[in-house]
């Protein structure tokens, strides 16, 4: 029996499982067969988190800079890492493992930390360490900081301890689970919608509907794109999801109401809104109905690709919706795009302590597979979110896409790669933030036996709201140096922020990147009203343009704007921030009009 597996049984003992598992947040069943071939994934994810989150602190100085208002901020800096990191651990890595993440990092040197880790309480930590340094005779420098910590009380150890444990304290860190943590942002998100169309945003939209409209000769306005978001929802709970609360659904949806305008004003549609597998149906309707539409764009979890059989059958169905148009319609085709990144591939531990894959490579495996009998209807492509892999060829050689590349192997299919296209901008890579490189960004890959039917990967940065917000600061790309660029300077060439229209199904009419700001219901409203809102709405123009001047003109309103900026990842996530409360876009709102 290998040491993995038995490790597996003995953890089934332990907990007295019959088999299986319910994964939380997605109703998935794990079998204890899975258990040994998820252990190494797991073990290899947590060990580098934790052994990028203790070099962030000491070789990245960011415990030192949490310190650097004390005056012994170097001499704590390393004792004080390491009790952030046993806070870490008890918050990121399930007890039952603790243990294993920590086994590889037993070296000569630091090998006594990895014990006192293990300690039961954050008192026999410190405890620990004072005791280890009292005595040992190693000639380590950290010896002579902690004497000298020890000097400036004394030599009171329990003075030190005491110290260490009140500053801990005043930190604020790790004092709820994430699950809590979670509930909060949901709770956020669902007040931060109460306002859509509330008494300020109805007044908002007044003053938009006031001034003139210099296009109102457009008889049919056409956008280069529109978006359908039948319901928002996701059965996941991904880490780094940026929508967590669900709106409820409309009471008078009329699904063929909204196809037929959307379908008059555009030729390329996206359906969006978390995961939409149980609102396939109205995609297969929309291909069939929507006769001016060319790019049928729907963006999916993958977890629908349950079996081969499942996975061909909704295929299928979408190549054989784009085949049952008329002729005389144009041509069509189906962009099938796929969330497949280190977060939607987590494996992670269940509440009954056994590893779970949030959503399975194996059934990504099963949409790659079967993609090339669907290619002439569809085009397949795989939405991967950027991280401090994607600075190098170990996109391709190490975490989710190598895991992808192994399973296909299985299947005796290998993974060949046609293209690679890097970023146009240097950004700072999470892991070496003072180093400035271009990121692999877009990927065209074929599988060995199918080289007619390309499949792309392309990734993007992770605006740091909701559940993005709790990531650690070295897990993804952040466009930090861009949104300086934006506030000093203004919005380089090509960079924009998305005002283009999503129309969702329970009415509401809201912009690409902030589904927050809505321009009315299209039900009340009519579409024409809204289209002339999007024509002359300051703030959606200056948003597109991440005009400088909103950054201004809501510090008339709100005190917190350096903290905004110090807090967001990149432009997009700042601007999104700004613009969250009713109250505040009524004012931008009229500044706007005002200034103009």
């Amino acid at each position: 029996m290998s040491e993995n597996t038995k490790q597996v049984v003995e953890l089934l003992g332990e907990h007295g499982q019959q088999g299986v598992a319910v994964v939380s947040g997605g109703g998935k069943i794990a079998f204890a067969a899975d258990q040994g071939s998820l252990l190494p994934i797991y073990l290899t994810s947590m060990r580098q988190r934790f052994k990028n989150e203790i070099n962030r602190l000491t070789s990245g100085r960011a415990m030192f800079e949490m310190l650097a208002s004390r005056e012994d901020a170097i001499e704590l800096s390393f004792p004080m890492s390491y009790l952030y990191a046993w806070f870490w651990l008890r918050h990121n890595v399930h007890t039952n493992y603790i243990p294993q993440v920590l086994e590889t990092f037993r070296g000569k040197k630091f090998g006594f930390l990895m014990d006192l880790l293990l300690s039961d309480t954050p008192e026999q930590f410190i405890e620990g360490y004072i005791q280890y340094f009292q005595s040992a005779n190693d000639g380590l420098k950290q010896q002579v900081e902690l004497l000298s910590l020890l000097k400036s009380r004394n030599n009171n150890a329990q003075k030190l301890a005491e110290d260490m444990l009140s500053i801990w304290q005043s930190f604020g860190l790790f004092t709820e689970s994430y699950m809590k943590q979670f509930k909060q942002v949901a709770s956020d998100e669902r007040d931060r919608y109460k306002g859509m169309l509330g008494e300020e945003d109805l007044e908002r939209l007044a003053l938009v509907d006031a001034l003139p409209d210099s296009d109102f000769t457009i008889e049919k306005p056409f956008y280069s794109k529109l978006g359908i978001i039948p319901a928002m929802g996701c059965p996941q709970t991904c880490r780094h999801c940026m929508f967590t609360w669900r709106p409820l659904r409309g009471k008078n949806e009329n699904p063929e109401q909204i196809f037929n305008l959307v379908n008059q004003h555009t030729d390329s549609v996206l359906f969006t809104g978390g995961d939409l597998t149980k609102q396939l149906d109205y995609f297969y309707d929309a291909i069939r109905t929507m006769g001016n539409i060319k790019n049928f764009a729907i963006l999916l979890n993958g977890d629908f690709a349950e079996t081969p059989k499942i996975t061909n059958e909704i295929m299928g169905k979408m190549a054989e919706a784009v085949k049952s148009r008329p002729k005389k319609w144009p041509k069509a085709m189906v962009l099938l795009q796929i969330s497949f990144d280190e977060f939607h591939q987590e494996v992670y531990v269940d509440k009954k302590g056994l590893l779970a894959e949030r959503i399975p490579v194996a059934k990504i495996a099963n949409i790659v597979e079967r993609y090339p009998k669907y290619s002439a209807q569809i085009q397949l492509a795989l939405l991967h979110k950027q991280t401090g892999l994607n600075f190098s060829h170990d996109v391709l050689n190490k975490g989710v896409v190598a895991r992808l590349a192994a399973e296909l192997k299985k299947r005796g299919l290998q993974m060949q790669v046609v293209d690679m296209k890097a970023s146009p901008r240097l950004k700072a890579n999470p892991l070496a933030p003072q180093e400035k490189e271009k990121v692999l960004k877009d990927i065209t890959f074929v599988l060995d036996k199918h080289s007619n039917a390309p499949i792309l990967l392309t990734s993007s940065t992770i605006d740091g709201y909701g559940r993005a917000a709790l990531l650690d600061e070295w897990e993804t790309v952040k466009e930090k140096d861009l949104l300086q660029e934006v506030v000093t300077q203004g919005a380089p060439s090509g960079e924009s922020f998305d005002i283009d229209m999503m129309v969702w199904f329970n009415g509401w009419v809201t912009l690409f990147n902030a589904v927050h700001i809505c321009l009315g219901d299209i039900y009340k409203d009519g579409f024409d009203t809204i289209m002339a809102r999007q024509r002359k709405d300051p703030l959606s123009h200056a948003l597109n343009k991440m005009d400088r001047n909103i950054l201004a003109f809501y510090s008339e309103i709100r005190d917190d704007l350096t903290q905004h900026i110090e807090t967001a990842t990149g432009p997009h996530h700042l601007f999104h921030a700004l613009t969250e409360e009713p109250e505040v876009r009524l004012h931008l709102t009229r500044r706007l009009i005002e200034n103009n």
